[in-house]
């Protein structure tokens, strides 16, 4: 459920109910005042993402704050809380879905935090692009099918197109050295890792790789890891039966508790609570299964 909390007012966007032959669930465009402020908690169960056409949004989600211009987007997997608040009118496109098996793999972000990210459009040519898409989303969102495949081929493009622009600024801005370092993280990520360990797969003294990787990626060498593993872990707790308590040693950490309360701090769930989650019904996360109980995390 999504509150969104304007001059004193509350309105309620409760989750919409979709079906298997269409992606999208609702899209449309709004303009908020400056102070507007929108919250979203862990239990929604959709993708969603938001273009800014104009104006400037402060996001939280999880320990990362965002300052999102004009010319720029979030694209957030479900169940990701986050708290906005608009500090100059907003002009925005919105869009609600659950993507298929295909779009899903390519919006996996390999950098930031988990199924989440964000990207600013500098490229004007991309940007007039994604423009052009988000009216024709706008267009045909509504109209009936099949004409609704319309809004859908254009809700892709501009996804995929947000997906292009950050995964050309990722790499054309990528370290070797940093890059060795996160690909080490990623054959590595239920092993014991420290700065010392990452430093020396760099090339760096510790003091320097740490400055390095945050220049670069934007975060702490040992957050990035963290993230990467609940990453993982988020992952597993979708596709495999495995118990959690060996969810979490697979991924890094060394006990179950330890495993939950990171989970819980960067997903705003108990790993057990999200794999009950509704996005589990996706085609391609194991929809045969239903879940298991609320119970010991370490039992699971």
């Amino acid at each position: 459920m999504i509150s969104h909390k304007a001059a004193g007012s509350l309105f309620v966007l409760s989750a919409l109910t979709t079906t298997n032959e269409f992606m999208i669930i609702s899209a449309g465009k709004s303009t908020e005042k400056s102070g507007t402020r929108l919250e979203r908690g862990a239990g929604f169960p959709h993708w969603t993402a938001g273009f800014f056409l104009s104006g400037l949004t402060e996001t939280v989600c999880g320990e990362e704050t965002w300052l999102l211009p004009g010319k720029s987007c979030a694209i957030l997997e479900p169940n990701t809380p986050y708290t906005r608040t608009l500090k100059k009118p907003q002009n925005e496109v919105w869009m609600i879905f659950d993507p298929r098996a295909s779009l899903l793999n390519a919006l996996r972000s390999r950098q930031g935090a988990p199924g989440t990210f964000y990207i600013a459009f500098r490229d004007p040519e991309i940007w007039k692009l994604v423009q052009a898409g988000l009216g024709e989303l706008l267009r045909w969102w509504g109209a009936q099918p099949p004409q609704l495949l319309l809004a859908e081929n254009a809700m892709e493009r501009v996804l995929l197109l947000a997906k292009m622009a950050q995964d050309r600024r990722q790499g054309a801005g990528l370290d070797e050295r940093i890059a060795h370092a996160i690909a080490y993280i990623n054959e590595r990520i239920g092993e014991e890792l420290c700065i010392e360990v990452l430093a020396r797969v760099a090339g760096l003294s510790p003091s320097r790789f740490s400055h390095l990787f945050r220049e670069t990626m934007g975060l702490a060498p040992m957050k990035f890891l963290e993230k990467r593993r609940i990453e993982r872990a988020r992952h597993l707790l979708l596709t495999s039966d495995l118990p959690v308590q060996q969810v979490g040693f697979n991924t890094g950490f060394p006990n179950a508790q330890h495993f939950s309360i990171r989970f819980r701090k960067l997903t705003g769930q108990s790993p057990s609570a999200f794999r009950q989650r509704p996005s589990r019904r996706f085609g391609e996360l194991n929809p045969q299964r239903d879940g298991d109980g609320d119970g010991d995390e370490s039992n699971s």
